[in-house]
């Protein structure tokens, strides 16, 4: 059974504050999911329902089969990326049938180590058994970053912020009441990797 995180646009003002909160749980201070372009575009609309751009939970992740270094992970029924075995090579971006993996780069500081003076130094026998200082170049890193439903946390900060309470989840199997017969099975082929079929 996947839910998946609807916008009712009845309540909905279009004010962004779901996303600031999204981005100020995270680490990197970036949201990980788009309503407000969502409801600007209306799409993906079932009756008065739109999904965001975000990461749906797929039964069979096709980011999970292109992602090399294997730092997309499932715990606890949630997908969710390894930061630590991220490369940002960005194949998982490029997959994502939802567009809901974003990437960013950020500057990893120079670190500074010390090590023993060189042979010429011990030779000479100055300054031995000194350290001098050896700095690092500083570099851009890239990683990939997606919704991870507030992995971690008992509450979604996305859901809780929302004044107007426009935010929900809906279980996948109540789409169908609301949506096209072709905007459904084109989800239902999204969400599980399945191949198409005429219909669509």
């Amino acid at each position: 059974m996947v839910e998946l995180l609807a916008v009712d646009l009845r309540k909905c003002v279009n004010c962004g504050a779901c996303e600031k909160a999204c981005a100020e749980r995270h680490e990197n201070g970036r949201p990980r999911l788009k309503i407000k372009d969502t409801v600007q575009s209306r799409g993906h609309m079932y009756g008065n329902f739109v999904l965001p751009i975000n990461c749906k939970q797929c039964e069979n992740p096709a980011c999970i089969e292109v992602c090399k270094n294997q730092a997309i992970v499932r715990n606890d029924g949630i997908l969710y990326i390894d930061d630590e075995k991220c490369i940002g090579c960005g194949r998982c971006v490029k997959s994502c049938p939802f567009n809901a993996i974003f990437m960013y780069e950020e500057c990893v500081k120079p670190t500074v180590t010390y090590v023993e003076r060189g042979i010429l130094s011990m030779i000479f026998r100055t300054g031995r058994g000194e350290k001098t200082a050896r700095k690092s170049k500083a570099k851009r890193v890239k990683k990939a970053y997606k919704c991870d439903r507030c992995k971690g946390y008992e509450n979604k900060a996305c859901i809780d912020v929302c004044f107007y309470n426009a935010l929900s989840f809906i279980d996948v199997d109540e789409l169908p009441k609301l949506g096209k017969p072709e905007h459904i099975a084109l989800l239902e082929q999204q969400l599980t990797g399945a191949e198409p079929t005429s219909e669509i």
